[in-house]
């Protein structure tokens, strides 16, 4: 099954998803027919229970369309669709939905720039709220916008969940995804580039970075599979520990990624032309939404001395009970 995604997702984003529609969608473009291809192939109902007329897979099936999204920067919010249909059901209207954070104020919120939508909801607001009501107010931190609503646009009520929680699952794996493609784009570049006529990569210190950077990118994998494992308590079955464990390692994957990739490119690796960009803006942004890695940790580590025994055997149950799998991702 996840194999079959996998190859399914990779095939459609990379015929229908190439790098000049990616910065046209970020500029506020058109998709071209994307966002109707991403709807046939069934990805926007896969996450909805059968009994509602979706696929009923679980978070961690799902996972290989969400890194796939995030290897082809896909910038269209498939996988927040994706659980506002699994929790509306019947009641999730058509169109992209986005999941908000609340900006200190009601009917006021932040979302990712970016990301083409029609919908947001508002976990604070417990409301699904029209974007093309809303105004922008105060500047918002790079690649983040922030958004008012009217009280005219209060309507459909979403059900109480930990939108933090999925919004943070959502990240792990698409800047898992990001990771990946940044590995491919240095390993490529190191490759073909010469300097003192040879390829970069025949050096020690560039092979060094790469095998770190390789590293970096399958612990980010494992961290987003491990996520994605069922058995919590959480919605769609997610475990907090387990994706507060995710987010912790993928944030702090990203930061040391983008160091390496941008260091193995050189000055090429900043321009507008190369594609890494797209990759490394996403890790980025994904990193400080829905909690950065230091929020994550510091959850985590509540969690635990609110638990553990604080002995080795009190630390072994913690980690037996709450982060070793269980089942396979």
């Amino acid at each position: 099954m996840q194999e079959l995604l996998a190859e399914a997702a990779a095939e459609l984003f990379s015929r229908h998803c190439p790098p000049a529609l990616v910065r046209r969608l970020r500029a506020g473009g058109t998709d071209e027919g994307l966002w109707a291809k991403i709807e046939e192939a069934g990805f926007l109902d896969a996450l909805r229970p059968e009994a509602d007329g979706g696929a009923g897979l679980t978070p961690a099936e799902f996972l290989p369309v969400l890194l796939a999204a995030g290897r082809f920067a896909v910038p269209l919010p498939i996988g927040e669709t994706a659980i506002a249909r699994a929790l509306l059901g019947g009641a999730a209207p058509p169109g992209a939905v986005l999941i908000a954070m609340p900006a200190g104020a009601p009917l006021q919120a932040r979302i990712p720039a970016q990301r083409p939508a029609e919908w947001a909801v508002l976990p604070g607001d417990a409301a699904l709220l029209p974007l093309a009501d809303a105004r922008e107010i105060d500047a918002a931190a790079p690649l983040e916008r922030r958004l008012e609503w009217p009280e005219a646009s209060i309507g459909q009520a979403v059900p109480e969940a930990d939108w933090l929680l999925l919004g943070a699952w959502l990240e792990c794996a698409v800047m898992a995804g990001a990771l990946e493609a940044i590995l491919e784009s240095s390993i490529e570049h190191a490759t073909v580039r010469k300097q003192f006529g040879r390829p970069v990569a025949g050096f020690q210190a560039v092979q060094q970075q790469l095998s770190v950077l390789t590293e970096e990118v399958f612990a980010a994998r494992m961290a987003a599979q491990l996520g994605s494992i069922g058995g919590g308590e959480g919605p769609l079955g997610l475990d907090r520990a387990r994706v507060a464990a995710a987010k912790t390692r993928i944030g702090i994957a990203a930061r040391e990624a983008a160091a390496i990739a941008h260091a193995v490119h050189g000055a090429i690796g900043i321009t507008e032309e190369l594609d890494l960009h797209l990759a490394t803006t996403r890790l980025l942004q994904g990193r400080a939404l829905f909690g950065s890695a230091d929020h994550w940790a510091g959850w985590l580590g509540r969690a635990y001395l609110a638990e553990a025994a604080g002995d080795f055997a009190g630390t072994l149950d913690f980690v037996r009970h709450h982060l070793a799998p269980q089942e396979t991702a």
